[in-house]
């Protein structure tokens, strides 16, 4: 548990979780995760910005008592977004602190009983543009739906320029400082990428509608429910995630991506990553046996062409290509990429299922989709040379 002052009655409250494994129960947590929450001390009232997971009730209670003094001087929580790992505490601070109002988008407040029971005479809901007076301090509320679930909003300090910006522009990763400029921030960053494309990267539009609302607004410090809090690099961030949620991907990445049982189709797939740097291809090459789909995620945000290596198995798409499969469609990563599948076999070709699941993830497949044996005949290696001439006209 620790403490630090974000600007001048602003304080981070974090806690860092180093134990946790997988975020969401999916994805890997390599050097754990922050939970960011924050004080907001005005003249007349103390705003607390979300609080913290239930396992670390205790950690928040005397982290906010550490900048506060005690909880009488609290009236408001804000739940700028109802997910546990926000707000799983929220139920035993508002029974222990009976004088405390939760502060909700409206959207928020329909559901909120479905997650946590919360009186009714406690919500005070709030719609897009509403503010709550602190006394000398004024919190704005900005609807940011879908990011990345559908109450979603930001809170904006004004005067001092502070944007509470909950998942919207967080990373993995535990903190043992906390500004941008204090930290490894290019590998804060490359955590805020796979986080992005684990999380958010769904609501693309969202994002876009998102940035549009807060684009003119003064802003000097983003301050993040995981992550590092940006005072120094705030354009930067701001620009990767216009640029993650915008499908233009760079026209000369391919991610290749293969499933190999025994070896032979790890061939044809470095066949395959041969061939694509000849046609001009810079190229990411994936074994998804030993690669968890978060990392893949993450490096198809800059990748044009996706091409998809695997052998049958019992019939059917080899398992972990599957489970890859579905992440794209549920996330619709295709958008504006184009991919291609050979798939090896020795009595059950399944291109098809793939080329079926990668069209409704988006993606333009190109054609012939190979169904080879597993070892290539004449008529597999002429659509393979098919293939790559599709390839070479993109």
């Amino acid at each position: 548990m620790s403490s630090k002052t974000v600007v001048d009655g602003v304080y981070w409250i974090s806690v860092n979780d180093r134990n946790k494994k997988l975020f969401e129960a999916l994805w890997p947590l390599p050097n754990g995760i922050s939970y960011n929450s924050y004080a907001v001390v005005g003249n007349d009232a103390v705003a607390l910005i979300d609080a913290a997971p239930e396992e670390f009730l205790q950690d928040y209670i005397n982290g906010v008592e550490e900048v506060v003094g005690d909880f009488s001087k609290v009236k408001y929580l804000v739940m700028n977004h109802l997910e546990p790992d926000h707000h799983g505490a929220t139920p035993y601070i508002l029974q222990k602190f009976s004088h405390i109002k939760v502060v909700t988008s409206v959207s928020a407040s329909r559901f909120i009983h479905s997650l946590y029971k919360v009186p009714a005479d406690r919500i005070f809901a709030v719609k897009d543009g509403d503010t709550l007076d602190l006394g000398g301090r004024r919190l704005r509320f900005i609807y940011a739906p879908w990011l990345h679930w559908p109450e979603t909003m930001f809170t904006y300090l004004e005067g001092s320029g502070v944007l509470f910006s909950c998942d919207a522009f967080g990373a993995y990763g535990a903190l043992e400082n906390v500004f941008d400029d204090e930290v490894d921030l290019e590998y804060y960053l490359t955590e805020a990428k796979r986080y992005y494309a684990n999380i958010v990267a769904k609501y693309g539009k969202n994002v876009l509608d998102a940035l549009e609302k807060v684009k003119g607004m003064e802003i000097k410090i983003i301050a993040p429910s995981h992550g590092p809090i940006y005072r120094s690099n705030i354009g930067r961030i701001l620009e990767l995630y216009r640029k993650w949620a915008t499908p233009e991907p760079d026209k000369h990445r391919a991610l290749l991506v293969y499933g190999s049982m025994y070896g032979r189709t790890k061939r044809i797939a470095e066949l395959v990553a041969g061939k694509l740097r000849e046609i001009g291809f810079s190229v990411n090459t994936f074994d998804v046996s030993e690669t968890h789909p978060s990392y893949i995620l993450a490096e198809l945000l800059d990748a044009y062409l996706l091409f998809v290596v695997y052998p049958t198995y019992e019939g059917g798409v080899f398992p972990y290509i599957h489970n890859l499969l579905n992440l794209l469609q549920s996330k619709d990563f295709g958008k504006g990429r184009v991919a291609a599948v050979i798939n090896a076999h020795a009595w059950a070709p399944t291109s098809r299922q793939v080329v079926d699941a990668l069209q409704k993830a988006g993606f333009r497949v190109l054609e012939p989709a190979v169904d080879a044996k597993a070892l290539p005949d004449e008529k597999a290696i002429a659509s393979m040379e098919k293939l790559f001439e599709a390839v070479k006209e993109l």
